[in-house]
């Protein structure tokens, strides 16, 4: 586990892309995104999804750049998520991509899959220094490294300390831990605190935590483009959830529903009433300056006993892409090399996408990282030797899973169905998204 101190851690079937006309992924001209000239300048546009913290570094890396090659010159534009996707399908659709594209695990087929996007490797992007298994996770089957992570991260279990201290409960050893040892420790919590506290949040909800689950026994959330778990894993998981609000270790299904609804400094997990909570190890950061006192951030619990079984896996926390139809890959390609590979770059970016996939940046940077920062280096540091192998990358509508998953477990702990029929019901509304 890693606290304070040991630190010192759109729609998804897009219909525009439908009519995109057959970019092959080493295709280099097509009129969208920037322009070159005659003299070797060349103009390029970078695209990404962001807060203030992300666009003000985003346009300081840019700045940094200049000083590498002054002759390709970058137009930014910055964007939030809600509308983000919506957009790019409209200018993709009308041959107007920008060329560097920040992209999501969740639309790496929708583009890549339709030859929207540039193969990275083909390209020549130098990914030597790249820790192992953080680059597979931009590769599809065809076509090849469409994207290259920007920042890993991994699956958390984070704790608020100061609830454990109140109730009176010792932290458990997370690497020795149990899906069982979870429960009985949050119920410990829930009796030994006042009424309105509870020992963990809810996770039927949680999409990440559903792929730790059934990669843990065995499967996974996708195969070969379909569902990778059958209904009696998806069962399991939710009989889980049932039994965390049965017990008391987690709230009743409402104020759960309401609990989710929350901005982050405002859960439960924030305002000391939850003392554990799920989350992505790029949260970190935002959790741990929510939480009076700091968080410890613990590996999740396995079926075994021992972290060698957790199953967890380097996720990108986005990505960098080019778009196909780019007029100056060639540039492009400069760019994003400096954005994956420039130890300057690294040191301005910061940890603010994720912890950096390339290694020498990441030692780089380390000395100048807050303690906060730390807490989700040291983490992913740590569980490097425990990874499985990494998932197969979101198919073509599978980025609905999450409102199927969501669906599903509400009406479970609602009691509108039974768990059951909702490890069913996750089966089929997956095959059917995905067909």
């Amino acid at each position: 586990m890693f606290t304070r101190r040991s630190a010192l851690a759109l729609g998804l079937a897009f219909p525009g892309l439908a009519g995109l006309a057959a970019c092959g992924p080493n295709a280099t001209g097509g009129g969208s995104g920037g322009s070159g000239s005659e003299d070797g300048s060349a103009s390029l546009r970078l695209a990404w999804w962001g807060n203030p913290t992300r666009n003000e570094n985003t346009e300081q890396v840019a700045e940094a750049f200049k000083e590498v090659d002054d002759s390709i010159s970058l137009a930014l534009e910055p964007g939030e998520w809600s509308g983000y996707w919506d957009k790019l399908a409209t200018q993709t659709a009308g041959g107007d991509t920008p060329d560097i594209i920040q992209m999501d695990e969740k639309y790496i087929a929708e583009y890549g899959g339709r030859g929207a996007l540039l193969n990275l490797a083909d390209a020549g992007l130098d990914t030597s220094e790249f820790a192992e298994g953080s680059v597979e996770v931009g590769e599809l089957p065809e076509g090849g490294l469409v994207a290259i992570n920007a920042g890993l991260n991994a699956m958390t279990f984070l704790i608020n300390p100061a609830v454990f201290e109140e109730a009176g409960v010792e932290i458990p050893d997370d690497t020795t831990w149990t899906w069982d040892d979870l429960i009985d420790t949050a119920v410990q919590i829930t009796e030994n605190t006042p009424e309105g506290t509870w020992g963990m949040s809810q996770i039927a909800p949680v999409q990440a935590l559903f792929q730790v689950w059934v990669r843990q026994q065995g499967q996974d959330q996708y195969k070969d483009g379909g569902p990778g778990f059958d209904a009696t894993v998806g069962t399991s998981l939710l009989e889980f959830a049932q039994r965390i609000q049965d017990s008391g270790a987690g709230p009743e299904a409402s104020v759960s529903v309401e609990d989710a609804a929350q901005s982050l400094d405002q859960t439960l997990f924030s305002t000391g009433r939850v003392a554990m909570t799920v989350a992505w190890s790029n949260q970190v950061v935002a959790h741990d300056q929510a939480v009076e006192g700091g968080v410890v951030v613990m590996r999740p619990p396995s079926t075994t006993g021992s972290a060698d079984d957790a199953q967890l896996w380097y996720k990108a926390s986005m990505y960098w892409s080019i778009s196909a139809s780019s007029a100056n890959p060639e540039a492009a390609l400069k760019v994003v090399d400096f954005l994956v590979n420039s130890p300057d770059a690294g040191e301005i970016l910061g940890v603010e996408r994720g912890v950096p996939g390339n290694l020498a940046v990441r030692e780089a940077i380390t000395p100048d990282l807050t303690e906060a920062d730390m807490l989700a280096v040291d983490y992913l540091n740590a569980i490097e030797s425990e990874l499985g192998a990494a998932p197969e990358i979101t198919p073509q509508g599978g980025g609905e899973f999450e409102n199927i998953l969501k669906r599903a477990g509400e009406d479970v702990l609602f009691g509108n169905i039974t768990p059951e029929e909702g490890g069913q019901r996750l089966v089929d509304e997956l095959a059917a998204a995905l067909s």
